[in-house]
């Protein structure tokens, strides 16, 4: 069994509002290229490619694959919401270490259209309507499980919470958006354009756009076979869910992955051997200020009941969101994690640019589905 898997090649399209019309095959083409460029080798060393989206049809990513020049390689297609390029990697890293495959490609793309609905940005399916009533008595916890049908309530109520609980004020939430929107001001791959925003879609929320993304994983005996650059490590990958009773009492910030994200969290740190001490970058899922605030404390960034000073002074070890994060970048459900993997890298390379982080070599990636699950990994420059 291989000791590790590396990442040897990013590639990130530039994101882009959604009245940006640029065809599908080429935002996927140009990230799948741009890997395979930067890890320095050939697509017909690519073993398995696994394609992550969470609004794509059945049958899309064969088409869009076979434009790449990668069609006939074993392709593995991942809907599983704003975690689906997680759920992609997570399971990429793991047919490495079981040595079905030496080298995978990882690839993630939405193409959102203007006037997207709240479940579409979300990537949610409805419920039977015959059923919904079963879970949604009162009293049940499967309640609150429900309640993730309703993406934008329950950010509402987080923001809610945030206000009326620990005291957060606007000064605090202005604060983290406008960090983010000038760090995404330093990231050539930030959405440029002014994102569509809907009668529902906040000021709170991180906007939807289009674009593409692409990680290539692989282990170190091939890394070292073909000469790749193999500098960044990826020393784990945990994916939590959560019990029942963390949702019994309601708690809209539970609900979204509270919870999850602290064992998610303390798991990874365990399995890498490191403490929150050791990091130095951390791209979380900051889908809202308020995730932001609430991750951040989740991770052991910050005390929970710190969070309005954290958010008024600007962290710097671990620097948070250095790319932007999703409230600067934009918001692409099947990419977005992988971007922030793609940063990741760059930080550990030293080759972020005006983004660089000084001697970086611990990272952190987070990323959560409206709380229904969490995963998250560790990279570590070698």
């Amino acid at each position: 069994m291989p000791e590790r898997v590396l990442i040897i090649g990013v590639g990130v399209t530039p994101f882009s509002a959604l009245s940006v019309r640029t065809p599908l095959f080429e935002l996927v083409g140009h990230a799948a290229r741009m890997a395979l460029e930067d890890a320095g080798i050939d697509g017909d060393l690519v073993d398995q490619v696994f394609m992550s989206s969470a609004n794509s049809g059945v049958g899309v990513c064969e088409r869009l694959l076979a434009r790449t020049g990668l069609a006939g390689v074993p392709l593995f297609c991942i809907r599983d919401g704003g975690v689906s390029a997680s759920t992609a990697v997570h399971l990429a890293r793991n047919s490495i270490l079981a040595g079905e495959a030496e080298a995978i490609l990882v690839l993630g793309f939405e193409d959102l259209q203007t006037g997207i609905s709240k479940q579409k940005l979300f990537g949610l399916d409805g419920f039977p309507d015959d059923e919904r009533d079963e879970l949604t008595c009162s009293g049940d916890p499967l309640a609150m499980v429900a309640q993730r049908d309703q993406p934008a309530a329950l950010y509402a109520a987080q923001m809610s919470w945030l206000q009326g609980r620990l005291g957060l004020t606007d000064l605090c939430f202005e604060r983290v958006l406008d960090r983010a929107r000038a760090q995404a001001r330093l990231n050539p791959g930030a959405c440029a354009d002014t994102p569509e925003r809907g009668a529902w879609f906040p000021l709170y929320l991180s906007p939807p756009a289009k674009g593409a993304a692409a990680v290539l994983l692989c282990s170190e005996a091939f890394a070292a076979r073909y000469g790749s650059r193999g500098g960044v490590g990826v020393l784990t990958s945990t994916r939590v869910g959560e019990p029942l009773c963390e949702l019994a009492d309601g708690n809209p910030l539970d609900i979204l992955g509270r919870a999850a994200t602290r064992r998610a969290a303390e798991q990874a740190c365990a399995q890498a051997g490191i403490g929150v001490e050791d990091l130095d970058v951390v791209e979380l899922h900051d889908q809202s200020v308020g995730d932001f605030l609430v991750f951040s404390a989740a991770l052991g960034l910050c005390e929970e009941q710190g969070m309005g000073e954290f958010a008024l002074r600007a962290p710097t070890r671990p620097a948070v969101c250095p790319s932007g994060g999703l409230l600067g970048c934009g918001f692409v459900p099947g990419a977005s994690p992988l971007a922030q993997l793609a940063e990741l890298v760059r930080q550990l390379r030293g080759e972020a640019g005006e983004r660089q982080v000084p001697g970086a070599r611990t990272g952190l990636q987070h990323s959560a589905a409206v709380g229904r699950s969490v995963t998250v990994a560790i990279l570590q420059r070698l």
